[in-house]
């Protein structure tokens, strides 16, 4: 275990269209704790999920959103999101993509702290961390650090190539942020090998690319428009049209940017 790093200027981040920024806070302090409960049989990419699942997730911009792995709250019926100081808030999903694994959800209540996002990607050998979750509640994290083993890591089932992050970690640790030595964020842990445990995570600049846009609702420049359809939720809760839907506090995507001819499993509400 390593000193857990700070932030520092030259990084980008999510929110606001990507501009860059100042960064705003550590991997310990923008990282957060995830529950989610839901009905029993779900299955997500053929695996079936438990009714309730324990998970990770970092805060990307001041917006409340928050970045995660999507099989840590699929088809959730409830997610809690507890901040290092022990604050606990609902949250609910705002774009959610199953084939890569990745969705994005906002919290009912702003958070201090964010994380700051690489730019530049990730490089074979470069020291990165982890923030672990803890053990018991009100337990402080550790960072378990190690070098990237390799950049674009081939998993079967995902439609583009992970960091495979050289850290070995355990159940509950999907959706956390890889960060680099400076704590940046680099990207979102989705995989964990079933043999050796080592950590995988999809680059973080996949994720704008993924939704059309950064945190809080600007387009991201010079990115590909993916479809658009409504997000997987549970019976509950009502259906989003095919166009991206935004939530009152933030103005409307414009409808260009999404296609009613959606994917399955992938969609902005």
């Amino acid at each position: 275990m390593r000193p857990i790093p700070t932030a520092v200027p030259g990084t980008l981040l999510l929110a606001g269209a990507c501009a860059w920024l100042p960064a705003t806070a550590g991997p310990d302090q923008s990282s957060v704790w995830i529950e989610a409960s839901r009905k029993p049989g779900v299955v997500f990419n053929g695996h079936r999920l438990p009714r309730e699942s324990e998970g990770m997730g970092v805060v990307t911009g001041p917006e409340r959103e928050i970045a995660t792995a999507a099989h840590v709250v699929w088809r959730a019926e409830s997610i809690t999101i507890t901040d290092l100081d022990g604050e606990a808030a609902r949250a609910r999903i705002v774009c959610i993509d199953a084939a890569a694994d990745i969705a994005l959800l906002r919290a009912e209540r702003p958070s201090e702290h964010f994380a700051s996002i690489r730019a530049r990607p990730a490089v074979t050998g470069e020291l990165v961390s982890v923030v672990e979750r803890p053990q018991q509640q009100g337990e402080a994290p550790n960072v378990a650090s190690g070098a990237i083993g390799a950049t674009r890591w081939t998993v079967n089932g995902m439609p583009v190539p992970l960091i495979f992050s050289g850290i070995k970690g355990e159940k509950g640790m999907s959706g956390g942020g890889l960060f680099d030595a400076e704590g940046a964020l680099l990207g979102i842990v989705v995989r964990i090998d079933g043999s050796l445990g080592y950590l995988s995570a999809l680059p973080v600049t996949e994720l704008c690319k993924r939704f059309a846009r950064c945190a809080g609702g600007e387009p991201a420049a010079a990115l590909p428009t993916p479809a658009c359809a409504p997000p997987p939720s549970a019976p509950s809760q009502p259906t989003l049209p095919a166009v991206a839907r935004a939530p009152a506090d933030r103005p409307a995507a414009p409808a260009s940017r999404c296609r009613a001819s959606a994917p399955a499993g992938r969609g902005c509400g």
